[in-house]
């Protein structure tokens, strides 16, 4: 099937939006014919997927996470926020002068304006290969005492990149994905697991709801593990921070930024380890602090 739909795709839209149209027969838009096929390969992959269902899907969700990871900063975030070029000054010469010293190839960096929606602060960075992008929330501007704080959170967030955090954490969903349709699969194909609830065949949807209940036990452990793995990363692109120089920046923005955004400072250790993907502050700030007491 697969195939023979790209084959015959040029041909289905010149039938649909030339010939079709020149006659008047033609309603729909170009959005909704791909919708209508991304609907039809889906049910597909379900129905006809077979012992390969699991490889299908994951490789469908990956090019779909590829594309939106590709367009969503550039076409579909702008619509709801409003990306203005930060202004020449020292802020974005020492950001500048931290991308390059680190080798990362910053193309453009901007300010959004997240308050218009809320006083969260944020910064991230987004692209593939050589063109790469900074934003800064327009309120991690306001919240933050001076121009060294702001850069010692960037600091943090190029560690994340420099230590290929985002590329672990991208395959781990991955290889979860992956495993997920795989289980799904077994599960689908198991006639004596739909016996066992009293089903004499083995419909799609019931499968999936077998499935979903069966790994649920799996899930609070994967979740437990993946703040474990994220509660460490962010210790790493601390250290990585205060490895350039950053440390008291570094410290003085994780307070304001923690009172800003009246997170909390000092949670039970159990708790924030099941519950938090990032580290309560007092454990942060003891990881500055005593790298920075060895540095004096």
């Amino acid at each position: 099937m697969i195939c023979s739909e790209i084959t015959n795709l040029p041909f289905s839209l010149y039938s649909t939006f030339v010939i079709e149209a020149r006659h008047g027969f033609n309603k729909q838009t170009i959005w909704l014919f791909f919708r209508d096929m991304l609907k039809e390969f889906a049910l597909w992959l379900f129905l006809k997927g077979g012992a390969y269902l699991a490889i299908y899907l994951w490789a469908f969700m990956l090019v779909v996470s590829l594309v939106m990871m590709t367009i969503y900063p550039i076409l579909i975030a702008p619509l709801f926020n409003k990306f203005t070029p930060l202004p020449e000054g020292q802020l974005r010469q020492k950001i500048e002068k931290l991308a390059s010293s680190l080798k990362f190839p910053l193309k453009k960096l901007y300010v959004v304006d997240g308050s218009t929606r809320s006083s969260h602060s944020n910064a991230y960075m987004y692209g593939f290969f050589n063109n790469k992008r900074i934003v800064l929330y327009d309120t991690l501007l306001q919240q933050c005492k001076n121009d060294e704080e702001i850069v010692a959170v960037l600091a943090h967030e190029l560690g994340h990149w420099k230590l290929n955090h985002t590329v672990y954490l991208f395959i781990s969903v991955q290889i979860r994905m992956l495993l997920h349709f795989g289980g799904y699969n077994l599960v689908r194909n198991s006639s004596s697991l739909f016996q066992s609830f009293g089903f004499d065949t083995q419909p799609v949807i019931i499968g999936l709801i077998i499935f979903q209940h069966t790994i649920i036990p799996i899930e609070h452990l994967v979740h437990f593990v993946r703040n474990l793995v994220s509660r460490a990363f962010e210790f790493q692109a601390d250290a990585f921070a205060k490895k350039l120089g950053y440390a008291s920046s570094l410290r003085a923005s994780l307070v304001r930024l923690q009172e800003e955004n009246l997170s909390a400072m000092n949670t039970d250790p159990w708790y924030s380890a099941y519950h938090y993907s990032h580290p309560p502050l007092v454990e942060r700030l003891a990881a500055v602090d005593n790298s920075y007491k060895k540095a004096d």
